[in-house]
């Protein structure tokens, strides 16, 4: 207790009291100049003060921008350590809700934590004051708690309505803008392209395709003077601080380079809502099921090319060991396969003399798991891939040509007129199977089947139907995405014909190019391409318009 603090004043006669005030306002309560409520607050206290000679104010704390549902709030702790160390023995606030909006907690605070220890409390606007209660206050005050808290949760899912709905319309609600990016600044919920870290972005994506690995790329950065992300916000004048352990440490790191490799942002996809708190009472962030995160693509300017993205997003799934001294990866590391048993070609050297000869051989057999060896030279293996690539540019540029020779139009309305019979095929077949289904049923009714033959028929057309109707769902997708994109955008030839005067395989020419390659143990590769089925069908839609031949897209070598 703290009655050692009371004492008589000589003027009232009354008890006198040592009081501190407490302000908060919370970000959720919409005022557009947060100090100056935080003023009215300790305006309307300090007049009250005045009224009340014996009360003395010795002390006050705040918090600005804190919500009321929970007591963690740094200027309530101050309140707590002033009550705990007997400097006050009164709290004044300027009603109930600036205490708290959390009903449970707050009625625990005034019916038995600051009654316990002999504090006075005080809410002006509500007319609380603990040393004069008056008969239904018992019942009145926790009724306020309970509106005050109601208030919150209803406000909380406005809220969350709000940010769902600006979210599912594009408008970025991030506090500070992806690397690569800046806030408009008439709309600080639309993404403009930061030319000077764009640049960087694309440096970094273009070092990857030609088989940097991630830490090799944070050196090249670090060594070229470039401030990473946290770094460039700050001298940008921005109170910038990650969330990410180790993110705020000097210089680029691998962890940043991937995250930056990974982010859909730089293609124009903006994805919001990946985390987010239960309710209104758990502060703490949680990461949340994919299918509640907000997807809203072609949202802004892209930095990267979906062509580039997707061949990076490629070579970081099969990204293996760099070469030793260079940080790179080798042209043909991860991207082949045994034909036997499946697994990944693996890299062996041996020097013989003063020669050193290497080979790709299968991971199994290298473990001693059985497999053949499939030994195959990496010199004639990278000689005959290279080869192979350059048919398949002259295949491209060839079919460039054609593009660009015959109406686009035209070429528009065969591939839709072909997507068109291909859906109206599916749609037969499930009426087909539908009326199939509804006879079963009358041949049942009817005696003429049995009811366990019944269902094993129907079980078989409701699979039927259920595979057409995807298919049918996945050409109704493919023909909506051909009239939206009416210029064809077919940005994958543009990339693969730009490299038509490669001679030398690089990393970037076999992740543009190549799929995967598989080894047979005769020594022969088989060598599947990016984009063949894109291939496959322009070249099928081509071929009524203009006769034209080529390999189309796989080629099987011997070295």
């Amino acid at each position: 207790m703290l009655e050692g603090h009371k004492s008589r004043s000589p003027r009232t006669g009354e008890d006198s009291y040592e009081a501190i005030a407490y302000y908060r306002l919370s970000r959720d309560d919409g005022k557009e100049h947060e100090s100056d409520s935080i003023a009215n607050q300790r305006s309307l206290i300090r007049e009250y003060v005045k009224a009340h000679p014996n009360i003395r104010l010795t002390e006050e704390a705040f918090d600005d921008g804190y919500t009321g549902t929970n007591y963690d709030r740094p200027g309530f702790q101050r309140v707590m350590e002033a009550v705990n160390s007997g400097r006050v023995n009164c709290v004044i606030v300027k009603d109930l809700s600036r205490l708290g909006r959390e009903y449970v907690e707050t009625g625990k605070y005034l019916e038995m934590i600051f009654p316990s220890m002999g504090i006075r409390f005080i809410a002006i606007n509500d007319d609380v004051d603990s040393i004069n209660a008056r008969p239904g206050d018992d019942i009145l005050v926790p009724v306020k708690n309970i509106m005050n808290e109601t208030y919150c949760r209803e406000l909380s899912k406005k809220l969350r309505k709000q940010f769902r709905l600006q979210r599912s319309q594009g408008e970025y609600l991030g506090a500070f803008a992806c690397y690569g990016y800046k806030k408009h600044p008439d709309d600080k919920h639309k993404l403009i392209i930061d030319e000077y870290a764009a640049e960087v972005v694309r440096n970094i994506f273009a070092l990857k395709l030609k088989g940097f690995s991630d830490q090799a790329i944070a050196e090249h950065l670090n060594r070229e003077g470039i401030l990473p992300p946290s770094e460039y916000k700050r001298s940008l004048g921005l109170n910038y601080k990650s969330g990410l352990k180790g993110a705020d440490k000097s210089g680029w790191r691998a962890f940043t380079i991937r995250g930056i490799l990974t982010n859909p942002v730089y293609i124009g996809v903006l994805i919001q809502g990946k985390r987010g708190t239960p309710n209104y009472k758990i502060r703490q962030m949680r990461v949340r099921e994919e299918e509640l995160w907000s997807v809203v693509k072609d949202n802004h300017e892209a930095i990267i090319d979906t062509f580039t993205f997707y061949a990076v997003k490629k070579a970081l799934s099969v990204d293996t060991r760099v070469t030793a001294n260079t940080g790179i990866v080798d042209p043909l590391s991860g991207m082949m396969v045994c034909a036997d048993c499946g697994r990944s070609m693996v890299k062996r050297s041996v020097t013989r003399g003063k020669k050193k000869f290497s080979y790709y051989v299968c991971h199994t057999y290298k473990k001693g798991g059985g497999c053949t060896s499939h030994s195959i030279p990496v010199e004639k293996t990278e000689a005959a891939v290279m080869r192979a690539i350059r048919n398949q540019i002259e295949v491209v540029i060839e079919m460039k040509q054609l593009l660009e020779e015959m109406d686009h139009k035209e070429v528009l309305s065969v591939k839709l007129k072909r997507m068109e019979l291909l859906l109206a095929e599916k749609n037969r077949e499930i009426d087909r199977q539908k009326n199939f289904r509804m006879k079963l049923y009358e041949a049942l009714e009817e005696g003429l089947i049995e009811k366990d033959e019944y269902e094993e028929m129907r079980k078989k057309a409701a699979a039927v139907i259920e595979t057409a109707e995807a298919a049918a769902a996945r050409l109704e997708k493919e023909r909506a995405d051909v009239i939206a994109d009416s210029k064809g955008k077919l940005l994958w030839i543009e990339q693969l014909a730009a490299h038509q005067a490669s001679v030398k395989l690089t990393r970037e020419l076999v992740m543009t190019f190549i799929d995967r390659i598989t080894v047979f143990e005769d020594k022969t590769i088989h060598i599947e391409f990016n984009y063949r089925d894109e291939l496959y069908r322009y070249q099928e839609i081509l071929r009524p318009i203009h006769q034209e031949a080529g390999p189309p897209w796989h080629e099987k070598a011997d070295l």
